[in-house]
């Protein structure tokens, strides 16, 4: 990790660790964003993380925010920092100025009436639409919202109304920046859920011993070891590079880590795992919710192997090892 973006990773956890606590996280289910958090980030530039230093951002790359929505991952955080940041960096790449306050992202046709599934869309301040000609801001006071929660309830709304002007901007990478950004506090809430697992599992006692002594736990917790470091080292590539096959292929293999830790975190844990008092089922239930966030895995298995179904025989395998050079269709 490179110094900035060690700097810039620390200085976040720094906020998280001052702003948000578990009642701040449950707020949340009753559609309250953490006021005191977003402020800070605010303030310290995270909301502008990718627009350029020209347009009064701090101009980070993919990976450095990557890096940052990793450990907002690993706390739980609530509300649309994803979309807040990919927001503002479209507004910049349009010559717009960027959004003051939280911004809810949607992706639709041209012309669109209704934007279905919006995280945040009613809770925020402006909504940006992306369509294939460009973006379209707008108040989200200005749609009739149809309030509906995620698997981690939080909110998920149905917007109904209408477009305002679109602003002309290739929008074509839009789609693969917001999964590999979203993968990032994906990474962080399985890491959490990891080093928790450990922990609980060399604190809990069963039949007289650590549960981490039993050889079933600790395969358990191998396996889901080896799920997050595969997950990492491919979704670290994916945000450096850019390329939509890695990021294909790191949305596919974080599809299968995020499984794993919900299954192996809940098995290790028991009950108490399930229980709100609980911290674990706030990083699993956003893991069942972002998986599927910016395409599903099936959506990016096909888009992974749309780039090697040409492929003849011959070529196949120098393709596939060098993946990260080549982009699926």
């Amino acid at each position: 990790m490179s110094e900035n973006r060690a700097f810039f990773r620390e200085t976040v956890e720094q906020i998280l660790a001052d702003t948000l606590d578990q009642s701040r996280i449950e707020a949340s289910e009753r559609r309250m964003l953490p006021a005191a958090l977003y402020k800070a980030l605010e303030e310290n530039g995270v909301t502008r993380m990718l627009v350029p230093e020209g347009k009064g951002g701090i101009g980070a790359d993919i990976g450095d925010s990557f890096a940052i929505l990793r450990a907002m991952g690993a706390a739980a955080a609530p509300g649309p920092i994803v979309e807040t940041m990919l927001g503002n960096k479209l507004l910049a790449e349009a010559g717009l100025e960027p959004a003051d306050g939280l911004i809810a992202l949607a992706f639709a046709d041209d012309g669109a009436a209704v934007l279905h599934a919006v995280p945040w869309g009613g809770g925020v301040d402006h909504v940006l639409a992306v369509t294939p000609s460009g973006i379209s801001l707008s108040a989200s006071a200005s749609w009739e919202m149809e309030a509906a929660l995620d698997a981690a309830d939080e909110p998920r709304d149905t917007l109904r109304g209408s477009l305002g002007a679109i602003v002309a901007l290739d929008t074509s990478a839009t789609l693969r920046t917001a999964a590999i950004l979203r993968a990032g506090q994906m990474l962080g809430a399985i890491e959490w859920t990891l080093a928790r697992s450990i922990d609980y599992a060399g604190e809990r006692k069963q039949f007289g011993r650590e549960i981490s002594k039993f050889q079933v736990i600790q395969q358990m917790l191998a396996e889901l070891a080896a799920h997050m470091l595969a997950s990492a080292g491919i979704a670290e590539a994916a945000a450096d590079a850019g390329r939509e096959t890695l990021i294909a292929a790191a949305r596919s293999r974080l599809g299968d880590a995020a499984d794993a830790a919900i299954g192996i975190g809940h098995q290790v844990h028991g009950a108490m795992g399930f229980s709100k008092e609980y911290a674990l089922n706030h990083r699993t239930r956003r893991l069942m919710a972002w998986r599927d966030d910016f395409g599903s895995v099936q959506f990016w298995r096909r888009r992974l192997a749309g780039g090697f179904v040409t492929c003849s025989r011959e070529e196949f395998w120098p393709a596939i090892a060098d993946t990260g050079n080549r982009r699926a269709a």
